[in-house]
């Protein structure tokens, strides 16, 4: 795909196995389509329509695959659910363009644990190339979608820190002073840490939205 974007993502084990098995059962429909299709080409006799219909043939393949009706390469698979995913879920509409330079900043964003468990085993994974437009949309609705969560992640870790993590973490007297702090209640209560893993997961990454995508193409 010429001018496509590439994504790629960890997954569960199993879920990259499935997708293969997908994507090699739609071939093998395919072939038996394009075996019979390509015979009725291979039929006429002026070089000039048999050209013409070899490349109307081509052309069908293609809209076959994207379509969803026969998607025979992993590409084809897993765009067209990803079409279906943002639609289900409402982020198929219009986003302003992420911020220049947010998208690029290193590191993970805030809320997303490095073993947050969307993943499976982790041990699996996905990859693909889009269309350009189709990229852009995952990404911006992954960044819009999330931003009043993280908006409020931040807040709260501006006002708790990172708790008994940090104080585990930094050790020593001034680890002390941050354990010592939140016995005193000065730290977050219950319903502070509660309401941060309900924002937490709220955060939507990419790869939670490509790995729905696979999800849903190998459903049943």
């Amino acid at each position: 795909m010429a001018d496509g974007r590439s994504f790629s993502t960890t997954c569960d084990s199993e879920l990259e196995r499935a997708v293969r098995a997908k994507v090699k059962a739609e071939k093998k429909r395919e072939g038996e389509w394009w075996t019979d299709a390509l015979a009725e080409v291979h039929e006429i006799k002026d070089p000039a329509a048999r050209r013409d219909a070899r490349a109307a043939l081509e052309a069908e393949r293609l809209r076959r695959r994207y379509s969803g009706e026969c998607p025979a390469s992993r590409d084809a698979l897993l765009a067209y659910h990803l079409e279906k995913v943002l639609a289900e879920n409402g982020w198929n509409r219009k986003y302003k363009p992420i911020p220049v330079g947010k998208a690029s900043i290193p590191g993970r964003r805030v809320g997303v644990e490095l073993a947050s468990g969307r993943a499976g085993d982790g041990q699996g994974r996905l990859a693909c190339n889009l269309p350009r437009q189709l990229w852009e949309q995952v990404r911006r609705a992954a960044y819009w979608e999330s931003q009043p969560a993280e908006r409020e992640l931040q807040a709260w870790a501006d006002r708790f820190g990172d708790g008994l993590g940090a104080a585990d973490r930094i050790g020593g007297p001034e680890g002390l002073a941050i354990a010592m702090s939140l016995a005193f209640g000065k730290g977050p209560r219950q319903e502070d840490m509660a309401r941060r893993r309900e924002l937490r997961g709220k955060i939507i990454t990419t790869g939670d939205i490509l790995r729905a995508a696979a999800e849903r193409a190998t459903r049943g």
